[in-house]
């Protein structure tokens, strides 16, 4: 049976992990099972920025897929930047197994405000999402409803809907 894994890195709420389950199954047609948690690889701590290096974790996550993932999926509750760019939710290998998302950013108490539990669900189910759908060869879409738009802020976080358009959606079942 091939699955999509989600592996905390550090502490992960195993509630969040768990609402996960039914709509990345309802999206992907896949099992979703929750892996044990992974350490932090604190060689990607950039001093500087207070952030850690995306690539670095992925590649090295890379090396713990299971043997019957078809997708694996890392969430991690730290700060993510990739070179550019002042800081990510999420990075994936296209078309491969292997993506990870940051939830820090995608609390409302990063920004100074009080929690709202379902915004924050649907915004990590979003870049869940997004982040999976890369792995299946999905690219970015300019309608900025569609899941895959590119989210450069929260903003457009919010924005999207937590499904793919029409457009990638039969991208997607051509490949499931």
């Amino acid at each position: 049976m091939e699955n999509i894994y989600l592996v905390p890195i550090g502490e992960i709420d195993k509630a969040l992990l768990e609402k996960l389950i039914e709509p990345l199954h309802d999206r992907f047609k896949l099992t979703v099972e929750i892996s044990a948690s992974l350490p932090i690889l604190e060689e990607a701590y950039n001093f500087k920025r207070n952030q850690y290096l995306a690539s670095p974790i992925l590649d090295q996550l890379k090396k713990n897929i299971q043997p019957d993932a078809k997708k694996t999926l890392w969430i991690i509750d730290k700060d993510l930047y990739t070179y550019g760019l002042n800081f990510i939710f999420g990075l994936a290998d296209i078309k491969g197994q292997a993506c990870l998302i940051s939830i820090i950013r995608l609390r409302e108490s990063y920004y100074g405000k009080s929690e709202d539990k379902e915004l924050f669900f649907e915004r990590v189910l979003k870049e869940a999402v997004h982040e999976l759908g890369h792995t299946f060869g999905l690219r970015h879409c300019e309608n900025p409803k569609c899941v895959m738009h590119f989210s450069n802020s929260l903003l457009d976080t919010d924005i999207k809907e937590a499904d793919f358009c029409d457009r990638h959606q039969a991208e997607l079942e051509k490949k499931l």
